[in-house]
């Protein structure tokens, strides 16, 4: 029974620290200034622990990465901690958490399921559109630009073309900063790229209109992305 138990508890952590030690952080470990191994071979360090059945180690050194880069993690990822830390009898590492980051991923499925598209202006006023919207720009303001495009990793329910849409008119990007996910693409290309990109589901004729008159108002006339469509 105990090996059993050890075996569900080390896929567990594995999977949590796959989870959170994802692309998007190694790319922002990548390009930063931390000179710790322990950070920067983290989840080869935490793979270790496992293989040798130090769980509680493991466990430790996942919250020590997160809490040291600063990491915010999802309501869903620290309710995962916290569980991990009770069923070892370890009290759970007080980790930050973002609701308001899952609500954005949520409230972007929402509108997605209700066909509202982020350049379907008809809808601006409904109130769905206008949360979506004041919830982006908050986290925008909080997270700083570059951390904010990190939903440009998301690739379900129009994630990435709302989150690039309002870092686009509400961030002021500058026009040669480079986007750290991206390393060698500014901001800007980097998001209009998720705003150009074929969708599963065809346009109305209205909607590309919207977009391509946006894009006329918000883009400045160098960007590479809107010079090679």
């Amino acid at each position: 029974m105990i090996k059993i138990f050890q075996k569900s508890l080390k896929k567990e952590i594995a999977e949590l620290s796959n989870d959170i030690l994802n692309s998007v952080w190694s790319n922002r470990i990548e390009q930063s200034n931390i000179e710790s191994l322990g950070i920067k071979n983290g989840k080869q360090i935490i793979a270790e622990y496992l293989k040798n059945r130090e769980f509680g180690i493991a466990y430790e050194h996942l919250a020590y990465i997160t809490t040291e880069c600063e990491m915010e993690l999802s309501v869903e990822q620290k309710n995962r901690m916290d569980k991990i830390a009770d069923r070892m009898n370890m009290k759970p590492i007080k980790l930050l958490t973002n609701e308001k980051g899952t609500d954005f991923l949520f409230g972007c499925k929402n509108l997605y399921l209700a066909s509202i598209h982020p350049f379907d202006f008809d809808k601006r006023n409904l109130n769905e559109y206008k949360q979506i919207v004041e919830l982006g720009k908050e986290l925008l303001a909080q997270r700083g630009i570059q951390n904010f495009l990190g939903y440009l990793m998301e690739s379900q329910y129009r994630v990435s073309v709302w989150a690039s849409m309002i870092a686009i008119e509400y961030g002021n990007p500058k026009q040669d900063e480079i986007l750290s996910l991206s390393g060698t693409k500014t901001i800007i290309d980097c998001c209009l790229e998720c705003i150009m990109q074929n969708e599963i589901n065809s346009l109305s004729a209205e909607i590309i209109e919207n977009k391509k008159n946006w894009l006329n108002k918000n883009v400045p006339q160098q960007s590479t992305v809107v010079k090679n469509k």
